[in-house]
């Protein structure tokens, strides 16, 4: 027997490609599918015991920073902070102008004293709830 004769036709190996492919995709699938589960269950817990996550962490202290620098008047302090973000938020990915754009813009808003809301789903306060 020849060795030509023991490989596969090409039709077979085009089929084997596919299915090779299909696996992966289909086991790829079923990754991402208990990720998202992972995911889902993890932030629930969270959320009900009251853990913040890391963005609201984040944004608390990006927001505090900035009300800081807005009452001492800090110009530089502000313009530091603008530039240093933007800088890091392209040097992530992001393009510079909606960079500029979404920091100005939180910027503005907490200088015309916006500040955050209650989050629904956190419920009453604890501090609330311990006082009935």
């Amino acid at each position: 027997m020849s060795a030509d004769s023991q490989k596969p036709s090409r039709s077979t190996r085009r089929k084997s490609a596919r299915t090779d492919d299909e696996t992966h995709s289909a086991k790829r699938a079923s990754r991402n599918e208990r990720q998202a589960a992972y995911q889902r269950e993890y932030r629930a817990t969270l959320a009900k015991a009251r853990i913040p996550s890391r963005d609201d962490v984040a944004a608390v202290a990006f927001h505090w920073f900035i009300t800081l620098c807005l009452e001492k008047n800090d110009d530089e302090g502000l313009r530091k902070i603008r530039w240093e973000v933007v800088r890091r938020l392209v040097e992530l990915g992001f393009d510079r102008e909606g960079a500029e754009f979404r920091v100005d813009d939180l910027m503005m808003r907490y200088k015309d004293g916006w500040t955050f809301q209650r989050k629904p789903h956190l419920g009453r306060d604890r501090h609330e709830e311990d006082a009935d």
